[in-house]
């Protein structure tokens, strides 16, 4: 059966970047283990495609070294046309709202990752298609920022699968829904 997964990292009050869109907290020594990947590598490879806003993919496209999810089908969510200028072979840019953009991945591929950001973790989460949540809590604080979930007032109910925690503090949360 197809599923949904959004794996992100989150801070202690919720936020999964600063206001300006910074994510500068996952790099902070106080957080670094040396040859710790969180999960990151296997969770990876049991993915099929990625689905994220428009905001995340420009985010990503700043980064040094190129487009990091280049071996999987990507969607980017935009409703700007001028984003398909420029981007690469295999990534797909989509004017449908995320709901029906998700439903035409899970029909064609077996799991698929949803990056984020806030809105479009909002929009799937406001539709009921997030199956499984891998969240890896910082022991940090920002006060303001990005929220995991921009406005949204669905309320779910969630099991926990796995709970794992790391030497540094930080705790992961492997959760499906209830």
């Amino acid at each position: 059966m197809p599923k949904a997964i959004l794996y992100t990292a989150v801070t202690l009050d919720g936020y999964i970047a600063d206001s300006n869109g910074g994510i500068d907290l996952l790099d902070h020594p106080l957080f670094r283990l040396p040859d710790e990947d969180y999960g990151y590598s296997t969770f990876y490879q049991s993915i099929d495609a990625v689905i994220m806003g428009h905001n995340t993919f420009e985010k990503i496209k700043s980064f040094e070294g190129s487009y990091p999810y280049q071996d999987k089908h990507s969607v980017i969510l935009s409703s700007k046309n001028t984003l398909a200028y420029g981007v690469s072979e295999g990534i797909e840019v989509s004017n449908d709202p995320a709901e029906v953009a998700l439903a035409n991945l899970t029909s064609r591929f077996d799991t698929v990752w949803i990056v984020g950001g806030g809105a479009t973790n909002a929009k799937l989460h406001h539709a009921g298609l997030i199956d499984e949540m891998i969240l890896t809590y910082i022991p940090t604080t920002l006060g303001a920022g990005i929220p995991l979930f921009r406005s949204n007032e669905t309320m779910s109910n969630w099991k926990n699968i796995a709970t794992k925690t790391y030497p540094n503090g930080l705790v992961q949360m492997h959760l499906a829904k209830a």
